[in-house]
């Protein structure tokens, strides 16, 4: 089991972040913290693998607490969670190593997206020997998070399909197949596959058959 600190000065939204945390398996709270005094007793007593920490605590900076958790040597894996969507701030918190970074109001699938990331780098790492395609893998899907998106598409949308996609487990696909999962138009579909091709977090082939027009396939890379 994963231990799961939650980092938030809102006892309501904390309640609904432990909730979600109780839905997934493999992962365990190991406590609330408030502050940053918290946070470090935490750290100093557990093994915490992952922080769900919000960026505004009272008088206190989330990003500042990153900071000085990095600075401490505390490599634990964090989620920033914020009601801001400031490019500097995502920035900031990315160049300080934060794993994701969720924006309110997220619903329960973004938040699954997210702590599938965690799961992928720990199986990752848990590796003896790392070759370069898995972490070119890891790279593809810090790309698919942060990358302001083309105009006309959504991040919401987007991990809805991307989840769908994951949970294909590796099988081919076409565009009627996940209009069908997510109950969407051909058309939009179509945008958000040439998108994650383009990322290369999917790869399209196409399968010419004896009669008709080409068939267009798709696989998660």
């Amino acid at each position: 089991m994963k231990k799961v600190l939650v980092v938030e000065d809102d006892p309501m939204v904390a309640m609904i972040n432990m909730e979600y945390i109780s839905k997934i398996s493999q992962l365990e709270i190991v406590g609330h913290a408030v502050n940053k005094q918290e946070i470090f007793e935490y750290l100093q007593k557990f093994k915490v693998d992952l922080i769900l920490m919000d960026i505004f605590l009272g008088g206190e900076s989330g990003l500042e607490i990153l900071q000085a958790v990095r600075g401490e040597g505390y490599t634990v894996d964090i989620i920033m969670i914020t009601s801001a969507n400031g490019s500097e701030d995502i920035k900031k918190a990315l160049s300080l190593g934060c794993l994701d970074y969720l924006i309110k109001p997220f619903d329960f699938e973004r938040f699954k997206c997210a702590i599938k990331k965690f799961h992928d780098k720990n199986e990752l790492f848990n590796e003896k020997k790392i070759v370069q395609e898995d972490l070119d893998r890891l790279n593809i899907i810090k790309k698919e998070n942060f990358e302001i998106l083309p105009k006309g598409l959504n991040e919401k949308t987007l991990n809805g399909i991307i989840n769908k996609i994951d949970n294909l487990n590796g099988k081919e696909f076409n565009i009627k197949e996940i209009c069908e999962l997510t109950e969407m138009s051909n058309v939009t579909i179509k945008k958000y596959l040439d998108y994650l091709e383009k990322i290369d977090y999917i790869k399209e082939n196409i399968i010419y058959g004896n009669i008709g027009r080409p068939q267009y396939v798709y696989k998660k890379i």
